[in-house]
């Protein structure tokens, strides 16, 4: 036990040396591996496209860099508090005069550089006023002479009934302007400054000249602004909408009576409550706090100002969330098996948000979208109130709310009230409930974020275990049994009533995320290393080079999580000393626990946070930090370290985080502290918008809202469209990632996933083909598309790309809208008029990527992994049939000599393109070369023409090694047959290129 001791920190300074140390040589272990490592190349086993595949970007580096350092970093730390434990540190010592100095001047010291920290990268400086007027009211109640104690209190008091205050004029404001829509609001923002400034002057004086007042006052501030606070809800109807110089209103009835209903309803349990506490002079403001009140201070918080319309964002990822609900409601589809939803439960929570909550219309997105934030951060809210007292509610909505709840984090919104839950002392003590709560909130968890939910479970693991021996161990389930046997076998055949019905969903749960697995991770979003990456254009750039202010934006994005990390570990080691020291308190083991689960859930959760790393966006990685800031790093304080927040280093620690929270809060919700501005402002319509009524034009899931013209022109004809070309009960099929078309049009989805870049490898696409072959639809949508990162369908899900190709399907556009429809419906409607002679043209133009950029790099580099896919046609051989400007080699090679050196290969006999629908080339490049782009053109038996054209060719970027070329990918290969192809060697003299071979290989798996 002794030789243990030397390994474990005498003191935490010694512990943040020894930390400090780590982390310096860390980063220079990580930046040798980095060297080292930086030319390895990604490795696939599917043809699978995304960015990194375009750019063959080597994605893995990004994960193994993290890794390494963490790894490094474990490594070095415990040899070298070995080392400085044989250095005399001393601590810290910091001798408050008082616990009002201890406590409240370091509150005052916080709200400072966190007021700085989100100044520098917001530019806004309204919490610097906040935090000069909190140190004015410090060393004003600093100068009473009264006792220390009470002036905590006093200071308290002072501040919170100033914040409620303050709100309660916002709320009076806003209800003027929700009555008188059409006032300026030019002098709004100033109102409620400077009324909230008087009321602070009068609080110092009553307090300064008339203390005996002072609690009547802060009672009176508190009552009355809790009374005035619900209405607030009403902002959730505001329907203000500016066209130019005109102000419109559009409000519904329901969703003003639903909302005016809960306005009402907290107004009165407001009262009740003052009544009930009416006679009560507690000097505690917290008392003073009620839990209606909380509800308005959520919504003002995370309240932002809505997009004119519903159709603001793109229909593949509005559709991926609304469409869930209406294939379950509508046709009885169950989620995970009959029909995929990859946002988990959370699509259908949104949906059922709009539909009992406002029109249940797609013109009401955008209020959805603001509401569904409040009403989980209201319910977290009042969680905490009830489990942890008003106080750490109020601290949540003002500091942690807007960052955790702000829309762009909806991921995440259940890992608050899943820890808070589980690491309550109420919790803790009791394990069946703590196993009980374990089991089904990790269920619903994982369905409502299959990515957050499993990683948080199996952090959690750990815990479970023991709580699951300690049940074992006190023979508590059979305690429980006797002395309740009707209570327990009714819970117990309940809850396995509802595994049961929920066990498909579970298990199509746990198939989606083993079909996915890590293949789409290392396929798109954008290299961590990329030249690419950048930091965006607002960020804040103090240095005078690009890469420090790189640096800078990284270590907030990336590195506050992996940071959070390693201050976790060092917890967790400080604690184990503890318990070496015979400190046995359960505090101590369960800090341990609760670091531990946070350390594993940040590793599992490390392919969410780094597989998507956007230029310029701080989401995924940036998600995981604001988790760590705004929540994981506060509640151990709030667990563990609450009472023990009085030594040096831990106001170092405090300091330190109030930095680190206030530059994130700038990326969290945008509008958050501009709070007077977004309550008041009308909705700004654009030019290009007009105001419809979707059930007058036959489409009434739209509802009544504003849209652009195109995007109204584009359903209408869509509408059109299926009227013409589907009868009852049919649907149609997509290729276009347009997923709302299912929701706008009331139609089925046929085939599991409803978009082909959700099918991003083989088993996926394979899945979508079986259920279309049970029933072909007769119409498919396939431009105009969105095409994200994946190329189009035609390369992203080239299986069920060619599927179509393949089938009985002839091409068909009306106006903008491009469809391929089957030739028998075809006859049926006698649709050719609207049918253009050049099918062929036009599926090149909605199919064919010309340049294909390092894809057929990436994909024959890695053509020995997926070789068990392909099928060589060993009956067709190619010889060379001519050459121009380039010199044969006595090796084999040859060497381009001229602006146009190319060779052209004969089959022995024509083929079809669907049976030979890759080319497999493998040549090396002799000699230190620039890169350079090679050309690959073809003819087809249905051209006229003898003279190859670029429309049917290739542009791909040519190294050495193999490149696999998807030929298929063009609609012209695919249908025709072929005997003849032209490899066009760039365009740079001198280049000496070795062709080992060339051959057409087939896709068959």
């Amino acid at each position: 036990m002794s030789n243990l001791k030397l390994f474990l920190p005498k003191s935490s300074m010694h512990l943040l040396i020894a930390s400090m140390l780590a982390i310096l040589l860390s980063l220079f272990s990580t930046l040798a591996f980095f060297k080292i490592f930086a030319s390895g190349k990604q490795v696939y086993h599917d043809i699978i496209a995304g960015n990194i595949v375009w750019s063959d970007q080597f994605k893995s580096l990004d994960y193994s860099i993290i890794y390494f350092f963490i790894f490094c970093f474990c490594l070095f730390l415990i040899p070298l508090i070995y080392f400085v434990n044989k250095k005399n540190i001393a601590e810290i010592q910091m001798k408050p005069a008082g616990l009002f100095v201890s406590k409240n001047l370091l509150v005052c010291f916080f709200l400072l550089v966190y007021a700085v920290s989100f100044y520098f990268f917001s530019g806004n400086s309204s919490f610097i006023y906040i935090s000069i007027l909190m140190f004015i009211t410090y060393f004003v109640v600093e100068g009473k002479k009264t006792d220390s104690s009470d002036k905590e209190q006093v200071f308290t008091s002072l501040i919170v009934s100033l914040t409620f205050t303050y709100f309660a004029i916002i709320t009076l404001l806003f209800a003027f302007s929700f009555v008188n829509p059409n006032s300026s609001n030019k002098l709004a923002q100033f109102i409620p400054e400077v009324l909230t400034l008087l009321v602070w002057m009068l609080q110092l004086a009553i307090y300064l000249f008339a203390e005996r007042f002072l609690t009547s006052l802060t009672k009176t501030l508190m009552y009355y602004s809790q009374l005035i606070l619900p209405f607030i809800t009403l902002v959730l109807v505001f329907g203000v909408y500016q066209t130019g110089s005109k102000i419109e209103l559009h409000r519904s009835n329901y969703t003003l009576a639903i909302m005016a209903s809960i306005a009402v309803i907290l107004f009165i349990f407001t009262i009740l409550l003052i009544i009930k506490h009416r006679r009560s002079e507690a000097s505690n403001v917290w008392v003073y706090i009620f839990w209606p009140s909380l509800i308005p201070l959520t919504i003002i918080m995370l309240y932002s100002t809505p997009v004119y319309g519903g159709f603001v964002l793109d229909d593949f990822h509005l559709g991926e969330i609304f469409m869930p609900l209406q294939q379950m409601l509508n046709y009885g589809m169950r989620i995970n098996v009959d029909v995929m939803s990859i946002q988990g439960i959370m699509g259908p929570m949104y949906s059922l948000v709009n539909d009992y909550v406002f029109s249940g219309k797609l013109s009401s997105i955008n209020y959805t979208f603001i509401a569904f934030p409040i009403i989980m951060g209201a319910l977290v809210v009042l969680l905490i109130k009830k489990l942890y007292g008003s106080k750490w509610a109020f601290l949540f909505i003002i500091f942690s709310l807007p960052i955790l709840y702000e829309s762009g984090m909806n991921r995440t919104y259940l890992i608050v009230p899943y820890v808070l839950i589980l690491f309550h002392k109420n919790t803790l003590s009791n394990p069946v409930k703590w196993v009980i709560f374990y089991f089904w909130m990790s269920l619903i968890h994982c369905l409502y974020n299959p990515s957050m939910g499993a990683a948080l479970t199996l952090a959690f693991s750990l815990l479970f275990g023991l709580m699951l021996y300690r049940t074992i161990k006190l023979k508590s389930w059979s305690k429980i049994f006797f002395e309740r046997k009707l209570l327990f076998c009714s819970l117990l055949g309940l809850q396995l009533f509802i595994l049961v019905m929920l066990f498909p969903t579970l298990l199509g749960t746990v198939q989606f995320i083993l079909d996915n697995g890590s293949a789409n991770t290392l396929a798109y979003g954008i290299s961590l290393f990329s030249e690419v990456q950048a930091s965006p254009d607002w960020f804040p750039k103090p240095f005078p080079y690009d890469k420090l202010n790189r640096l800078l934006w990284e270590s907030i994005r990336i590195g506050g999580w992996v940071f959070t990390l390693l201050l976790f570990i060092g917890v967790t080691i400080f604690n184990v000393k503890k318990v070496i020291s015979f400190n046995k308190k359960k505090q101590t083991y369960f800090t341990i626990l609760y670091c531990i689960a946070s350390i594993v859930f940040l590793i599992l959760i490390t392919g969410y946070s780094l597989g998507r790393l956007d230029s310029g966006s701080m989401h995924r990685s940036g998600s995981i930090t604001f988790i760590c800031f705004a929540f994981l790093i506060p509640a151990l304080y709030v667990f563990f370290l609450k009472n023990k927040f009085n030594g040096g280093v831990h106001h170092i620690y405090l300091i330190i985080f109030a930095i680190l929270l206030g530059s994130v809060a700038t990326f969290g919700q945008q509008q958050a502290f501009k709070i007077t501005e977004k309550l008041v402002q009308p909705m700004v319509v654009p030019d290009n918008a007009v105001f419809v009524k979707g059930a007058k034009q036959g489409i009434p899931d739209v509802g009544e809202g504003f849209i652009a013209k195109e995007r109204w022109k584009e359903m209408l004809d869509f509408k059109t469209v299926l009227s013409k070309m589907l009868k009852k009960g049919e649907t149609y099929a997509d290729l276009t990632n347009r997923t709302l078309f299912y929701e706008i049009t009331n139609k089925k989805v046929p085939t599991f996933y409803s978009a082909d870049y959700l099918a991003a490898n083989e088993e996926i696409q394979e899945k979508m083909i079986k259920n279309l072959e049970k029933e072909a639809p007769p119409l498919v949508f396939i431009g105009p598309a969105i095409r994200h990162d994946g190329g189009p369908a035609s390369i992203r899900a080239y299986r069920l790309y060619k599927w179509f190709l393949e089938s009985d399907y002839v091409y068909y556009e009306y106006n903008s809208l491009q469809f391929l429809v089957s030739k028998q419906r075809m006859l049926e409607t006698k649709a050719y008029d609207a049918t253009t002679d050049t099918g062929e043209e036009q599926l090149r133009t909605v199919f064919h990527q010309r340049n294909l950029q390092s894809l057929p790099v990436a994909w024959g580099r890695n053509f020995k992994e997926m070789n068990y896919r392909f099928q060589t046609l060993p009956d067709h051989n190619m010889s060379v049939s001519e050459s121009n400007e380039i010199i044969k080699q006595t090796d084999g090679g040859i060497v381009t000599n001229g602006n146009d050196p190319y060779v052209s290969f004969i089959l022995d006999s024509s083929i079809q393109g669907k049976d030979a629908d890759f080319l497999l080339i493998d040549l090396n490049i002799i000699g230190s070369q620039e890169p350079f782009q090679g050309q690959l053109y073809w003819n087809s038996s249905n051209r006229k023409s003898e003279e190859y054209d670029e429309v049917h060719s290739y542009l791909f970027n040519v190294v050495s090694g193999q490149l696999l070329i998807p030929l298929g990918s063009n609609p012209d290969w695919l249908r025709n047959s072929h005997n003849e192809l032209r490899f066009d060697i760039g365009d740079k003299a001198n280049v000496k290129v070795k062709i080992n071979s060339i051959k057409l290989v087939k896709l068959v798996k």
